[in-house]
């Protein structure tokens, strides 16, 4: 349950939950005799002593709207009476239009999440005839940077599939096809980006796919 402190026509608390030490401090700093309980939540609306303090409860009036169009703006409030006796706050909710440059920016957040999938991937590479996995981690690659540049004649090094004995020739076309993914990940982030910049209404924003479904989860086509 969600209440409004009301003092003197002036809006204290609201709209929060039923935090009874909140309300409390609130009530010592107006110099409101009196307390609530966990259990005073029962008995809304509470009216002090005083006469100008109320507890009460609240109505939230949101529009329908779709959030794809649509952010709930600034709230309004009042209070409603009944034969002069506050019983509620009604608190109202804008709705208003976003902008294509807000549409865009919202997009376009999406889409380093995804890229970053891309650039951390695992690809199958031929190594003197052994088929091995290597990772294209950002750890992985830091790891292969610094081995690359000891410069050894070889070494064992233990990939995604197990341990192989690798040349530096073999750790440069490592590293190599590495880049090549992760290059790849960032011209597609770029491409998108471009692609979000380039549209002209808030329809063709939300038409531009960022993350590509499997394809056996693809939609049917109508």
């Amino acid at each position: 349950m969600e209440i409004a402190l009301i003092h003197n026509n002036s809006l204290e608390l609201g709209p929060m939950g039923f935090n009874v030490k909140y309300i409390n401090a609130d009530l010592e700093d107006l110099e409101v005799e009196e307390r609530i309980s966990p259990q005073s939540y029962t008995d809304l609306p509470i009216h002090f002593s005083d006469g100008l303090t109320h507890l009460l409860p609240i109505e939230k009036v949101i529009p329908e709207h779709d959030p794809k169009y649509h952010n709930i703006g600034n709230l309004t409030w009042e209070i409603i009476e009944e034969d002069n006796i506050p019983v509620k706050v009604r608190f109202a909710y804008p709705i208003v239009d976003k902008t294509l440059e807000e549409v865009k920016a919202l997009r376009k957040q999406e889409v380093s999440p995804y890229r970053r999938e891309k650039e951390n991937t695992t690809i199958t590479l031929d190594i003197n005839g052994t088929s091995v996995q290597v990772s294209t981690s950002r750890e992985e690659r830091v790891l292969l940077a610094s081995k690359l540049s000891a410069a050894p004649a070889s070494c064992n090094y233990k990939f995604l599939s197990g341990w192989l004995e690798v040349t530096a020739e073999n750790l440069q076309y490592i590293v190599s096809e590495i880049d090549k993914v992760v290059q790849a990940a960032f011209d597609w982030e770029l491409a998108k980006l471009q692609e979000i910049d380039a549209c002209t209404t808030i329809d063709e924003v939300y038409d531009v796919i960022v993350r590509e479904l499997p394809e056996a989860i693809q939609p049917p086509v109508a």
